[in-house]
């Protein structure tokens, strides 16, 4: 453009408007001709993984270091850059599965201390009850007397609302835990009628609703899931399994089992089962008041107590993709019977 409009009695203003458009176009030529297709590529953070090591009695292996650990990405092994030993806090959600049997709710009650007493004064615990939904019944608190009062706020099948009652006492309330023909049990030649079993427990949904409690929770804090049902899982969930399991990984989030009533027979496809793995934790299967207590305990000791690996990948990030992870011992002078570590994380652009 001629820039000595001004000698040729052209106006300042048009001028100006003359001169934006000339610049416009020639920026516009030039993007065009860099304009390429792309993907968004990003560095991955540092990647933590937990992990227990147990022995051939389940007991923790306490005492090894970052040389005993290999830790593998997509098969290839990678560089330990952070590694601790340290015990901390837990953000800790306790899931009561609403449909569990009269026997499970009797057992609850008797160790209902015993549950409460496991976590520390620095660890917070929530409490929420579900089935086709799910309810926070207390949300997180490191006050253990109002831990305890929530639980009598929790209402399951065949019991009447109140732990006075109790919720956890077999005390016939709003659902009978008999069929019964005008108020009374209806009997048979074999005894009385159990009540029709109509499958309505939605884990699915359950356990993302927790993932998403702990999700808002101080980082520092390691969040676990104690899911205690009968690990039937009904259709009709919002959530998928996948959905859920994202949500999981990408707070590293440990859920832990404690299964019961027909979960005995269908331990390999139980849905506490498919949580627990892939996240490092374990199901367990107490049948007496002191299977409960301990059952607890180690439960607490598996959460807080975990060696921490951490690793750069070294590669990029092209959108959320999920990455296999394995954890092996470096030495087989380790007696050590399982390893649990979550089986993946999912890279995201951030």
């Amino acid at each position: 453009m001629n820039l000595n409009c001004y000698r040729k009695s052209i106006l300042p203003a048009t001028c100006a408007i003359l001169l934006a458009a000339s610049l416009f176009a020639n920026s516009l030529n030039h993007l065009q001709e860099k304009e390429k297709p792309f993907s968004l590529r990003v560095p991955v953070e540092l990647v933590l993984v937990p992990v227990t090591v147990e022995d051939g009695d389940g007991k923790l292996i306490a005492g090894l270091q970052k040389e005993d650990f290999q830790l593998f990405e997509e098969g290839v092994q990678q560089t330990i850059t952070y590694f601790s030993s340290d015990p901390v806090p837990l953000s800790a959600v306790i899931m009561i599965d609403r449909s569990t049997d009269a026997g499970t709710q009797s057992l609850l009650k008797e160790t209902l201390l015993s549950l409460i007493e496991s976590f520390s004064p620095f660890d917070e615990v929530a409490l929420f009850q579900f089935e086709h939904t799910t309810d926070k019944v207390q949300d997180f608190t490191s006050n253990k007397d109002e831990l305890l009062k929530a639980f009598d706020k929790v209402t399951l099948k065949g019991s009447a609302p109140g732990f006075g009652g109790g919720p956890f006492g077999g005390v016939g309330g709003e659902f009978s835990s008999e069929t019964t023909v005008g108020g009374k049990p209806l009997e048979t030649g074999q005894g009385k009628v159990p009540p029709p079993k109509t499958l309505n427990t939605h884990i699915h949904d359950a356990v993302f609703t927790a993932a998403q409690a702990i999700r808002g929770r101080d980082r520092n804090r390691r969040g676990s899931i104690i899911l205690i049902s009968n690990g039937q899982n009904a259709p009709g969930n919002r959530n998928s399994y996948d959905r859920t399991m994202e949500a999981l990984q990408q707070r590293e989030i440990t859920v832990f089992g404690i299964a019961q009533g027909a979960s005995l027979l269908y331990r390999r496809i139980n849905t506490l089962t498919r949580y627990a793995n892939p996240t490092g934790g374990a199901v367990f299967y107490p049948a007496k008041n002191s299977g409960f207590a301990e059952t607890y305990q180690r439960i607490n000791q598996m959460a807080r107590n975990k060696y921490v690996l951490g690793f750069m990948p070294t590669g990029t990030v092209e959108g959320t993709k999920f990455r296999k992870l394995e954890v092996r011992l470096a030495s087989k002078s380790i007696k050590a019977d399982r390893i649990r570590s979550r089986n993946g994380y999912y890279a995201t652009p951030r």
